[in-house]
């Protein structure tokens, strides 16, 4: 290896450093490390700004564009009550059994993230269910679990986040390979994420907590039961009419409105829709800043300069045997996206994600790989947003919470490399 590969190592490690020890957060450190990792390579100055910076920022317009809408969407639904009707609905359905409530809860918090988006989101979705499933004696870790697993298997069924996925490797988000592999890794995901919450009861056993007043009693807003089908709206029309994610989104916010507002002769939609933007892009703003950062970053490494010594360094440790490549990213991978680590897509991931394409590993492991690895730091990474709130909010350290499911969750990314391995690699 050269220098030049050298100075590129160190710079990486040094921002994985930073990140770690929190020094720098992840919407600073992304475009340190693009225009970084560019002047290191040689790429000109004008260049860097022009087409890393200029261009970067919105290299992911189009799932920029769509969580916008899905945070509008989200708010709708919130605001109007649907959500709350739904989860209401699972917690009645579910009696006093603490298993089958939190199994319920798990189920509902999914479907309720087809069409939900962003940490605001997970926050309610957490305040309505943490005191269901407290009041029947589901332990805290296993009730953080629930609502950080529940949404994150939503975001499988999510369009905008099909955007995401897509745009990070490339492709667009209704590409039949970002649908294929979404459908295929929710399962392992979804299968091993109940047996965790039903073995993490059992082994606990029931815990009471008496602070917890679960308050069956308040009827919430007035939706009526077809509107609980708002969330899967834009899914439906995505995959049933092949309609644009975008316009598919718009459909849904306008059926949620239509289908709560109605009875009230539409009085106020306009100030509901108004003010469920306002509300949804703030909840969606640092997502946004940290794709406007992956867009730089996925814009760095596609320059000639940098891309070289970085394939080169990467074609000699990227295993091409499909056994090394479960040891790789199916063992090691899910550890290496924790604290902001190096694999994760909300991060410094998003480069090597990029990156390895240009390898010899097929797309649609890569594709596999980013899903994964995106579910994973969503629901046991201790530096996510979510999970601190989670924790905070039921009182458990984030550490107790993080080795209560780290290493069983890390199961259902090893089932999907071995998934994708025999997909793709077979």
């Amino acid at each position: 290896m050269n220098l030049t590969t050298w100075l590129i190592i160190g710079i990486f490690l040094l921002i994985v450093g930073l990140m770690v020890s929190d020094k720098i957060n992840a919407v600073a450190a992304l475009p340190l490390m693009a225009v970084s990792l560019c002047l290191i390579a040689g790429v000109p100055f004008k260049t860097v700004v022009n087409d890393v910076v200029g261009g970067g920022i919105s290299g992911l317009s189009g799932a920029i564009f769509s969580t916008l809408l899905a945070a509008v969407l989200g708010e709708v639904i919130r605001k109007t009550g649907i959500a709350e009707k739904l989860i209401r609905s699972a917690a009645e359905l579910g009696g006093d059994n603490p298993y089958v409530m939190a199994i319920l809860c798990f189920m509902a918090c999914g479907f309720c993230f087809i069409g939900l988006n962003g940490v605001g989101a997970k926050i309610m979705l957490g305040l309505i269910v943490f005191p269901i499933m407290l009041s029947v004696g589901v332990p805290r870790v296993i009730a953080a679990f629930v609502m950080l697993a529940g949404t994150s298997v939503g975001y499988f069924m999510n369009v905008s986040r099909w955007t995401f996925i897509g745009n990070l490797v490339g492709l667009e988000a209704a590409d039949a390979l970002v649908k294929k592999t979404a459908l295929m890794v929710i399962v392992p995901c979804t299968i091993i994420s109940i047996l965790l919450i039903v073995a993490g009861i059992k082994v606990k056993g029931p815990v009471f907590s008496w602070a917890a007043k679960r308050e069956d009693g308040g009827k919430g807003k007035d939706v009526p039961l077809y509107a609980v089908f708002a969330p899967v709206v834009p899914l439906f029309l995505v995959l049933a009419f092949e309609w644009n994610v975008n316009a598919a989104l718009i459909a849904g916010i306008l059926y949620a409105v239509s289908a709560t507002q109605w009875k009230n002769r539409f009085h106020g939609v306009l100030d509901l829709i108004n003010k469920s933007a306002y509300d949804g892009f703030a909840n969606v703003a640092v997502t946004i800043l940290l794709m406007m950062g992956i867009g730089m970053v996925l814009a760095a490494a596609k320059q000639e300069a940098l891309l070289a010594p970085v394939k080169e360094l990467l074609n000699m440790i990227v295993p091409s045997s499909p056994l090394l490549v479960i040891l790789l990213f199916g063992v090691a991978g899910p550890f290496l996206t924790m604290y902001r680590g190096p694999l994760n897509p909300w991060g410094l991931g998003a480069a090597l994600i990029g990156i390895l394409l240009t390898t010899s590993l097929p797309l649609g492991l890569i594709v596999t790989l980013a899903w994964l690895y995106d579910y994973y730091v969503a629901v046991n990474d201790p530096t996510a947003s979510q999970v601190t709130w989670a924790c905070g909010y039921l009182q458990i350290s984030v550490g107790k919470y993080t080795r209560g499911t780290f290493l069983v969750d890390a199961a259902a990314v090893l089932a999907g490399v071995i998934l994708g391995v025999i997909c793709f690699m077979a």
